[in-house]
């Protein structure tokens, strides 16, 4: 122990250093750490270290408080360095929180002294009883303390302090205090700022508390990534972000910098840096993770482990990587403000230091990190090198972006005399839909190795480019000859790209799909897939379950293609490849399948998870994660959130060339949600400028969801006969090939259609045959969109008798969640069905005056629209009647429900439609 003498004298204490800080207003409550305070075995440290700002101190004392537990705080500064004093605050704070004990060796400490600290916790342990309630002592900004007695008599404290104590420190940096064996003996429990961290649930009560506007799951999540959790940071972003707009260009720009955070990092590091630790920061900035090794080698210093191990002991943003403690990495914005400093100096070879890097990430067979180093430092010889080495396993593991970074900075020439460059890069132009790219690039190859291969090496070239000719053919639908060179790609042994033949029996399979022949597509992909195992190409087998499931949506087997789902999960969770860009697709298809199945939550989360996935690649490729994202919103009933997603999805659509996949999708929901708001303005303009397509040619779901797209568009418009025929023909063609899921949804268009134009047998019929079709499909999705009219068709057919079992119970939770529902449009504008009308009236809690004086069936269609805002021109125009018809129908109605002004029909309108909806 150390000797240090406490010398006698009076003591005066600052009542606030002994005192349990204040919550803040709007103090966030994070039970998550009851559990960590409150256990069974108690143990002797609460160690919560954790970089400033991370709200270590207010996390502890709230939760304290909430647990109504006995706490003695003692909130340190650098002044209690001092032996004395810091002997002395520690005894006040345990006597004022444990009814005076300590007071008699606080006495003697004033009055006498003690030779030293090991003498003054001797006689403060003996005062405390051995048995009592549970008592937290708390020790606050410990980082402040750098006496190194007053560490070694806190180990003499924890050595022996009684079993109901528990000292807890709260610290930025991991203190001196035997840390390393109470963790192996279990005797310590932990906080980090990984814990204190908000996740995006936490971050989402705290902004929504803050903030007088909506902001999306997908902000907040992305806002939670940039800062990781960082609570300060959030803080800065409600302060500084007075529109949604501004929230969220606020977090875009946090990737170049934000100066007050900067200006925060500068106070943090000031002064407190040596030139060497200064160098150390700025060098080590470029990397994404480092070690002692990789310290030395960037460094070019030999003393890379004191340096790192000094860094660490400050308690700056640095963190370990995994839970081995060997690797480190910054905290994202710690990051780009060390990496503002290096560009700020001259004195640092940015070059050097990426190509240092680059070297190293070789050696230790990383060849993502070698190649992100070689393209920032410019150096085509080392980019050659690492796709020399690397290539085709960035290719297997879908790679486009880093591949496009490292092929960019090599000449064309370089490129065209080497077949499996050549392929790299023209699957890439290919993966980017820069299809005119791909032939440039295969045909100036070709030119080139015509002089200097043989006939035979020619031939093994050419049939690698026609299995990428091939998936180019397929993106211009020309199905046909996609399968004439994905069928000759196939027969030809691959020599430069292995997974070649793979892809070309992924075509085969897609051309097969698109055709509408199903079962043989899918026979395909599930060779594909069985090749792609053996060439352990990831992305092909990924890939390839992705289709499988796709075409078994088609088939209306959606519970198949889910399990199909699971075990692409399965298989990238096992390869570890939750890293790659195709686990998007995978995502993207499971969230459509849980909108269709109405898990709304799940259906967000997959698309979330896919956005996040693809942040490097850039916000085109969220078309469809937005759609889906559109979709839930709608569902939920957030107009204005569904709004924003809708003019984010117009605005990529607009600037960029997709898929007729993706855009058929992104425009169903479109119209959807335009539909809902009666914007008939932007269903016209839609109109004339949507893509075309011929219904009998409709052998796919995306040429059916195209022509479904159309038809919707015209029924909104009013113009029915136009859309008959046309949603006929393609309910004639899922039905003759299979597309069950089309046929479920052509289904349930019709029957709407049937409706509207007040056929309702036909509509009922149509509806029937939808909800036996969704039997096998799960639909559920695809129905809610039809709004409340939805509620009416089911209600007129469950009183008709025309369902039981099955059929019966779904159509009843159908109506139980289009109760639930609530439409964007102001008003129930349905033709009531007569059967309806009779259901209303039989309710015991309708007006009297209904039941003597019942009104005819137009007079209830001319009080919902009454209801839904039209004037009297536009009920006639609606109706197809003259104006002077619905005035007489009018006042019938206002005799009969003695009512005098159009505000009373309203409401009566209101009162009684939300009997139809259950309300």
């Amino acid at each position: 122990m150390p000797k240090t003498t406490l010398n006698p004298g009076s003591l005066t204490f600052i009542d606030a250093k002994t005192a349990s800080p204040l919550p803040p207003a709007g103090l966030l409550p994070r039970e998550k750490f009851n559990d960590l305070l409150h256990v069974a075995e108690p143990v002797s440290l609460l160690l919560v270290h954790a970089p400033a700002g991370y709200g270590k101190t207010t996390t502890i004392a709230d939760r304290l408080g909430a647990m109504d537990t006995e706490s003695a705080w003692y909130r340190l500064e650098a002044s209690d360095n001092d032996p004395s004093r810091f002997a002395g605050y520690l005894a006040r704070t345990l006597s004022l929180a444990t009814d005076g004990t300590g007071s008699s060796t606080l006495n003697r400490l004033r009055q006498e002294g003690y030779s030293d600290l090991e003498a003054f916790f001797t006689d403060l342990l003996a005062e405390l009883p051995m048995e009592a309630k549970p008592v937290y002592l708390v020790l606050d900004d410990y980082h402040l303390i750098d006496n190194p007695d007053i560490h070694q008599s806190l180990r003499f404290l924890i050595r022996h302090m009684p079993a109901y104590l528990t000292l807890v420190i709260i610290t930025r940096t991991v203190p001196p205090l035997g840390v390393a064996q109470l963790r192996m003996k279990g005797q310590m429990t932990e906080i980090t700022s990984r814990d204190l961290a908000f996740d995006a649930d936490e971050a989402q009560h705290y902004l929504e508390g803050r903030l007088p506007y909506e902001v999306s799951r997908e902000h907040i999540e992305r806002a939670v990534r940039r800062v990781e959790g960082w609570i300060s940071a959030l803080q800065l972003l409600s302060a500084s972000a007075v529109t949604s707009i501004e929230f969220s260009d606020f977090v875009d720009q946090l990737d170049e910098g934000n100066q007050h955070i900067f200006d925060y990092f500068d106070e943090l590091v000031g002064q407190t840096l040596t030139e060497q630790q200064r160098t150390f920061l700025l060098r080590t900035s470029i990397l994404e993770r480092f070690n002692a090794g990789m310290v030395m080698r960037v460094m070019d210093d030999t003393d890379g482990q004191a340096l790192l191990g000094g860094l660490l002991s400050m308690g700056l943003f640095i963190t370990p990587v995994d839970n081995s403690a060997l690797w480190f990495r910054y905290h994202h914005l710690f990051s780009v403000y060390l990496r503002h400093l290096l560009s700020c100096t001259t004195r640092e070879n940015r070059r050097t230091l990426h190509q240092r890097a680059a070297d190293a990430w070789l050696e230790l067979d990383h060849a993502e990190e070698a190649a992100r180093h070689a393209i920032a430092a410019e150096d085509p010889e080392r980019i050659t090198r690492v796709l020399t080495l690397h290539g085709r396993k960035f290719f297997t593991e879908g790679q486009f972006n880093l591949l496009q970074r490292c092929l960019d900075t090599l000449p064309q020439d370089v490129i065209a005399e080497d077949p499996t460059l050549t392929l790299l890069r023209a699957w890439v132009a290919q993966g980017q839909y820069k299809f005119d790219e791909v032939e440039n690039w295969l045909s100036a190859a070709e030119a080139r190795l015509r002089a200097v291969m043989s006939e035979e090496s020619q031939r093994a070239v050419h049939g690698e480019f026609s299995a990428i000719r091939a998936q180019v053919a397929m993106n211009y639908g020309d199905s046909d000859r996609a399968l004439v060179l994905a069928r000759e790609a196939v027969e030809q042994e691959a020599q430069y790209l292995p997974t070649s033949r793979v892809a070309a029996a992924s075509v085969v399979g897609e051309a097969l799909f698109v055709r509408g022949e199903l079962q043989e597509a899918l026979a395909r992909m599930q060779d594909t897939e069985h090749m792609a195992r053996a060439h352990q190409a990831h992305q092909n087998v990924i890939w390839a379950l992705c289709q499988q499931s796709e075409i078994s949506v088609a088939m209306g087997l959606l519970q198949k293609a889910y399990n199909i789902q699971e075990r692409a999960f399965l298989y990238a969770e096992e390869n570890q490849l939750n890293h790659l860009p195709i686990l998007e697709f995978l995502f993207r298809i499971r969230s459509q399948i849980m909108w269709e199945w109405h898990h709304l939550e799940s259906a967000e989360r997959c698309a979330l998870q896919g956005i996040e996935i693809l942040e490097a690649q850039g916000e085109r490729w969220y078309v469809q994660s937005y759609t889906t994202l559109a979709k839930v919103a709608q569902a939920r009933g957030r107009q204005s959130l569904c709004a924003d997603y809708i003019a984010k999805v117009q605005k990529m659509l607009a600037a960029g060339d997709y898929h007729l996949d993706w855009v058929a999708n992104a425009h169903a929901t479109m119209l959807t949600y335009w539909d809902a708001v009666r914007d008939r303005d932007a269903i016209q303009r839609w109109l004339t400028i949507a893509p075309v397509g011929n219904p009998a040619e409709a052998t796919n779901h995306f040429y059916q969801c195209n022509g479904r797209n159309r038809v919707r568009a015209l029924m909104s418009l009013g113009q029915y006969h136009e859309a008959l025929p046309a949603l006929e023909e393609l309910t004639r063609v899922a039905d003759g090939l299979g597309l069950k899921t089309d046929l479920n949804r052509n289904h349930i268009a019709l029957a709407c259609l049937f409706w509207q134009i007040e056929d309702r047998q036909r509509a009922l019929g149509h509806m029937k045959q939808a909800l036996e079709l969704a039997s096998t499909t799960g639909a559920v999705g695809s129905f809610l969109c039809l709004g409340k009219v939805l509620i009416v068709m089911l209600k007129a057919l469950i009183n008709d008798g025309a369902m039981d079992g099955m059929e019966l119970q779904r159509a009843e939770r159908l109506i139980q969640l289009a109760q639930q529902q609530r439409d964007f449009s102001r008003a129930i504008r349905i033709s009531l069905d007569e059967a309806i009308i009779q259901d209303i009236i039989d309710r015991p809690d309708v007006p009297e005056l209904i039941r003597t004086s019942p009104l005819t069936r137009r007079e209830w269609q001319i009080l919902s629209l009454i209801h839904a805002g039209l004037s009297n021109d536009q009920i006639a125009e609606h109706l197809k009647v003259a104006s002077t018809t619905v005035k007489t129908h009018i006042r019938s109605l206002y005799q009969k429900q003695n009512i005098s002004h159009r505000s009373e029909a309203i409401e009566l309108a209101k009162h009684l439609l939300s009997k139809i909806q259950g309300e």
